[in-house]
C-alpha cells in the first residue's frame, strides 16, 4: 500500500523551498481501481523514440525544473535525487522536445523568464541536451552565450568514474496505479495554475516518490510530479513517435572552442571536463548590468551596460 493514495502527492507549480510557495491543483476522486474500466487505463510509459513539439502556437510540452543550486543566477541545474541544498526553481515552454531510447539521448529546448536577480530582464533561450554519459547546457544569455558541459552524476560519485545516462523509456512499469481523478493540469492549452489549471480525467500512477498521470483516450502520459525534481506536463496532441537524429548532434558547436563566449566546464571540443572554463567575465558584466537595474531591462539596455562594462576590461 503507497504512502499517497488518491488525490495525494499531486504537486503543482513551485517557486521556493518554503512549503507554502507552491500552487496545488485541485483534484477529485473520479473512481478507484476496482471500479474503473482497466482496459482503458494506460501505465505511463515513453515512447522509444518520440519528437514534442508545439500545437497549434501553444506549447507542447512545460515543467518547472527543480535542481540543487550550483550557481548564483540558476542558469544551469539538473535535478537531483534529494532536497537537502538550496534549490532552484524555474518554469519554462518547451519548443522541442526529443527522445531516443535506442542511442541513450534526450533534448529539450526551452523559452525561460527568469526569476530572482535577472527577473526584469528579456526571456532567454536554453537548450538541454544529453547524449551518451555527458550533458551540454546551451543559454542564450541576451548579448552573449554560455555553455555548460557536464558530468550529470558527478554531485554523487564517491568512487569516480561516475556515469549517468538518460531515464529508460519503461522507467515506470512497474508504478502502481492509484485510480481516476479529475484533475488540475498546468499550461495545458494555455491555462494557468493552481485553481486556474485545465481540469482533465485522468489515470494517477505512483512509483517511489513519482507521481505520473495518463490520459484514458490518448493514452499519452500528460502530467508527472516528484518533489524537489520538478512538474511536467505534456499535451496529449504533441507527440510523435519518431525523431530526427541531427538535433542531437554534439557536443554542441557552441560548447566547442571558438563557440560561446562563456564556457564552463568544457574542454577544448566541447567535452566536460571540471577545471577548464572561459569567459566568466562575460557572466560577471551581466550579473552587475542586473544588480543596477532596479526595474525592468529592455534588450537594448542590456546590450548597452553590457558592451560598456566589457569595454573597461
Amino acid at each position: 500500500m503507497p504512502r499517497c493514495q488518491m488525490c495525494e502527492g499531486i504537486g503543482g507549480h513551485a517557486w521556493a523551498d518554503e512549503n507554502d510557495k507552491i500552487d496545488l491543483v485541485d483534484c477529485e476522486v473520479v473512481s478507484p481501481p476496482n471500479a474503473t474500466n482497466m482496459s482503458t487505463v494506460h501505465w505511463p510509459l515513453y515512447p522509444k523514440k518520440f519528437t514534442v513539439l508545439p500545437v497549434d502556437g501553444r506549447p507542447g510540452y512545460s515543467d518547472t525544473l527543480i535542481g540543487w543550486k550550483t550557481d548564483p543566477f540558476c542558469f544551469a541545474f539538473f535535478p537531483q535525487n534529494d532536497s537537502i541544498p538550496p534549490l532552484c526553481y524555474r518554469s519554462q515552454d518547451s519548443t522541442g522536445k526529443w527522445y531516443d531510447a535506442y542511442n541513450e539521448s534526450t533534448r529539450s529546448d526551452y523559452n525561460i523568464k527568469l526569476t530572482g536577480l535577472f527577473s526584469v530582464f528579456p526571456n532567454i533561450t536554453a537548450s538541454i541536451m544529453q547524449v551518451d554519459w555527458q550533458m551540454w547546457i546551451v543559454n542564450h544569455l541576451w548579448v552573449v552565450d554560455q555553455c555548460v558541459c557536464a558530468n550529470p552524476s558527478g554531485n554523487h560519485c564517491t568512487t569516480p568514474p561516475c556515469y549517468s545516462y538518460v531515464w529508460h523509456w519503461d522507467t515506470f512499469k512497474t508504478a502502481q496505479y492509484l485510480g481516476r481523478e479529475k484533475i488540475g493540469v498546468e499550461w495545458i492549452n494555455n491555462s494557468g495554475v493552481g485553481k486556474a489549471a485545465k481540469p482533465m480525467v485522468l489515470d494517477h500512477f505512483i512509483m517511489w516518490s513519482h507521481h505520473a498521470w495518463t490520459d484514458p483516450i490518448s493514452g499519452r502520459i500528460v502530467r508527472m510530479w516528484k518533489p524537489f525534481n520538478g512538474l511536467q506536463n505534456y499535451d496529449p496532441a504533441a507527440w510523435t513517435d519518431d525523431v530526427d537524429p541531427a538535433v542531437f548532434t554534439s557536443p554542441p558547436a557552441k560548447c566547442k572552442k571558438g563557440g560561446a563566449k562563456i564556457r564552463i566546464n568544457c574542454d577544448d571540443d566541447g567535452n566536460y571536463h571540471p577545471k577548464k572554463s572561459e569567459g566568466m567575465q562575460h557572466l560577471e558584466a551581466l550579473q552587475q548590468v542586473a544588480r543596477e537595474a532596479g526595474d525592468t531591462v529592455t534588450l537594448e539596455r542590456v546590450r548597452a551596460q553590457y558592451e560598456a562594462i566589457m569595454a573597461l576590461q
